[in-house]
């Protein structure tokens, strides 16, 4: 019981991350003939040294860092991150490299508009693909919101879609967070969801499932990576760069839309389950910057 209880401390996507990271640091320490657990300060400053030397980001990098850290813990091992030495290490790295984040471009309503304009509607695929990039843009949904979605987790009206987010990355705790989605005019989500769920034959469980050869649907869930490579392939059919896209693509884009449409702050917040105003201002597009600049009556 203790052991679920520490387990479940942490989100699963961290977690998920953290095996990713120490899986690399332990293949690095056999190819050098190091000791991964418990690690030296010194390895793990030649670790460090040599992701940064391999052009990671200053943020790769400290994943790697907590990553270490979290299983020495784990193991009951005193973590070796925590010396003078790799903080030092980890300082210098953010100075040399920095640590603005890669900014991905927002899949606004217009894009995502040509996305879906090019999706086949006649094949089982197709209307899943259109409803998951209809959903997570209407949403504002991380990835990993879109699909852990189960069909009881969906109200659906003649015009309108009542989701029940159960658990998130502002709602750790599973205390749920619920959203409004209206079909609208021209993007019509609701109509797209309804089509696969009818057309899919999906009464319960995972909304958003694999398909296989021939058409054939599985019982898995579709991962979060999943959701990223569906977002980069249909931006590269509708004639753009996939490696400008990722699956924050449609939640940035509902954002920057919203916002460059005049919407209040306070309802985009809703939408987005935001708690403070800035996480809004990080996911607006650079254009944006200058709606209604404070200078554009002097300058």
């Amino acid at each position: 019981m203790a052991r679920a209880t520490r387990r479940h401390s942490k989100a699963s996507g961290t977690l998920r991350a953290y095996a990713s990271c120490w899986r690399s640091f332990e293949a690095w320490c056999r190819r050098h003939h190091l000791v991964s657990m418990p690690a030296s300060n010194e390895t793990v400053i030649l670790f460090l040294e040599a992701e940064r030397q391999r052009g990671m980001r200053a943020s790769t990098i400290e994943s790697k860092r907590a990553a270490i850290r979290h299983f020495h813990q784990r193991k009951g091992h005193p973590s070796p991150c925590e010396s003078y030495a790799v903080k030092e290490e980890l300082a210098g790295i953010r100075r040399e490299i920095g640590t603005a984040p890669v900014k991905k471009k927002a899949a606004t309503a217009e894009l995502v508009a040509g996305m879906v304009a090019i999706i086949p509607g006649d094949t089982l695929k197709g209307k899943r693909d259109r409803a998951l990039l209809l959903l997570g843009f209407a949403g504002a949904l991380r990835r990993s919101e879109l699909v852990g979605l189960n069909v009881a987790d969906l109200v659906i009206g003649p015009d309108w879609i009542v989701l029940t987010i159960r658990r998130s990355k502002t709602d750790q705790e599973g205390a749920g967070q619920i959203i409004g989605i209206p079909n609208g005019a021209k993007l019509r989500p609701v109509e797209a969801v309804t089509a696969w769920l009818e057309a899919s034959g999906i009464e319960g469980g995972a909304i958003f499932r694999p398909i296989g050869k021939g058409g054939r649907l599985q019982d898995s869930r579709l991962s979060d990576r999943s959701v990223a490579n569906l977002v980069k392939h249909y931006a590269k059919a509708s004639g753009l760069n996939p490696k400008q896209f990722s699956g924050q693509s449609l939640r940035s884009g509902y954002i920057t839309t919203a916002f460059d449409m005049g919407v209040l702050a306070r309802r985009i917040m809703d939408q987005g389950r935001f708690k403070k105003i800035d996480s809004i201002r990080q996911c607006v597009e650079r254009g944006n910057l200058f709606r209604e600049h404070s200078g554009e009556g002097f300058l």
